[in-house]
């Protein structure tokens, strides 16, 4: 798992790197493939493209009904703003990794599924001090006559070099009518605003609204509207500044566990014991398996149940980079 994160690390990096070329004003990205084959992907730097905030789904903050979500999500202006970014550069599907999360931090380990043949990056961009921030597109082309964006994330740049990405949009069509969406907002201080919501037979689901803002760094980090302890149902810890800080409790689904390798797991629910510095990840992360019982009625956990399981596989980060990450054996 190491060696397959620094691979995808690596490829990361060599997308992302670039070379100036004055006579265009342009950011040209040169990429590397199995050593032999080059692929070039340019950057708009053209100011008359930078996008004015806000930008986005502004109603995600507010509790509204199903039917208002719906009509939210089938917003034709809201489609016609997203489509107005001018996805125009593509990038093969071999070129790059994509988590499937969209709270996750670099290097990822998650490949792009073979449905995903067509990915591009938009001309317009937003600017934030000496970061330049791109959308790329994920368009799915199989099961549907006409493709559309299932996935979307930022791309936070600084004179071509990657510096984090976030995926802030989702439009997953399931089995039996079953649809999830991901819907974004940035607003004019440049807080990231997302909102995940899940129809299908169950109850309609929405989850609550997380906030992420861009550090002087230029990572990506959660953001919380007030300081001091903070608790859910997902996770637990101290913000300071806005951001997390020390120690974190998170109650989560892992996409890094294989039930294959757990027969004895009945979900891939993990309980992580997290640090922070600054809001982002340091030091040696524990994730647990995560033993709860569940209501029969409904299917949801019992939040009183919840216990520490056994040690499953730890991280290491350094300056917000993951470098090292063990399963036990």
């Amino acid at each position: 798992m190491h060696k397959i994160n620094i691979v995808c690390f690596a490829v990361l990096l060599f997308l992302f790197s670039s070379y100036s070329k004055a006579q265009t004003k342009r950011k040209l990205i040169d990429t590397v493939v199995h050593a032999a084959v080059k692929e070039a992907i340019f950057f708009n730097t053209n100011k008359a493209d930078r996008i004015t905030l806000p930008f986005g789904y502004s109603a995600i903050s507010k509790e509204l009904s199903i039917d208002s979500i719906l009509s939210m999500v089938e917003n034709g202006n809201m489609i016609k703003e997203i489509n107005a970014l001018r996805f125009d550069q593509p990038v093969k599907k071999d070129l790059v990794l994509l988590p499937e999360e969209y709270d996750v931090v670099l290097p990822f380990s998650k490949h792009v599924n073979e449905k995903y043949d067509n990915i591009k990056i938009s001309s317009r961009f937003l600017y934030y001090g000496t970061y330049s921030m791109y959308f790329m597109a994920v368009y799915n082309t199989v099961r549907y006559t006409d493709p559309f964006i299932e996935k979307m994330y930022l791309i936070s740049t600084k004179e071509g070099q990657l510096i984090d990405i976030k995926r802030i949009f989702l439009h997953h069509e399931g089995e039996m009518g079953n649809t999830n969406y991901t819907l974004f907002n940035i607003d004019k201080n440049y807080i990231i605003s997302l909102r995940d919501y899940e129809f299908s037979e169950d109850p309609f689901r929405i989850k609550p609204l997380h906030k992420y803002r861009i550090l002087p760094s230029g990572k990506f980090s959660r953001y919380y509207d007030h300081d001091g302890f903070y608790k859910n149902d997902e996770e637990q810890g101290m913000v300071k500044n806005h951001s997390r800080e020390g120690r974190w409790i998170e109650f989560k689904l892992n996409s890094c566990i294989d039930l294959k390798n757990y027969p004895t797991f009945t979900d891939p629910y993990t309980y992580l014991e997290a640090t922070y510095k600054n809001g982002l990840p340091v030091g040696k992360w524990k994730f647990y398996k995560l033993l709860q019982k569940y209501n029969e009625e409904t299917g949801l956990p019992i939040l009183n149940t919840r216990q520490k399981g056994q040690l499953i596989y730890t991280e290491v980060y350094r300056e917000g980079l993951l470098e090292k990450r063990e399963f036990q054996d």
